[in-house]
């Protein structure tokens, strides 16, 4: 099973019930069941459950969203700190690769190196706040 429900194969104008939205979203039953349990709608109280595609694709939305922080243009998410965090000591490196540009740094507070991908246009902005180190790697075919 992936990890993230599928949105593309649930149809808003159809309900389901929970085996049926378990099998469209790619997910098991019993997370159905959990996310009944956290406030995905279902339909009346009779059985089967039934649950409709619109209500399970706002829900799984609505998660996804929640999940989501937001990071300055410089600062980086650290995956062991779980936290946006600036880097140490003001310094990042920027390899550009053809239109791809990455900024690598090593995070403040625990050292991990984080990067993330930005626009190039952004560049000049960042290196108001922190000390590029630029690379440019020609792309061959």
């Amino acid at each position: 099973m992936p990890k993230q429900a599928r949105l593309n194969r649930i149809k808003a104008f159809r309900t389901y019930t929970i085996e049926e939205a378990a099998e469209v979203s790619c997910v098991s039953s019993r997370t159905i069941r959990n996310w009944i349990a956290k406030g995905l709608r279902i339909m009346g109280g009779e059985r089967p459950a039934l649950i409709r595609g619109d209500d399970l694709r706002d829900f799984i939305k609505g998660q996804r969203e929640g999940r989501k922080i937001k990071t300055a243009l410089g600062a980086f998410f650290c995956v062991r700190c779980r936290r946006p965090r600036r880097a140490a000591g003001g310094f990042a490196d920027c390899n550009i690769t053809g239109k791809r540009v990455m900024l690598t740094a090593l995070c403040e507070v625990c050292e991990t190196v984080v990067s993330k991908p930005i626009a190039e246009a952004c560049i000049p902005e960042i290196g108001r706040t922190l000390d590029l180190t630029i690379t440019r790697h020609e792309t061959t075919l």
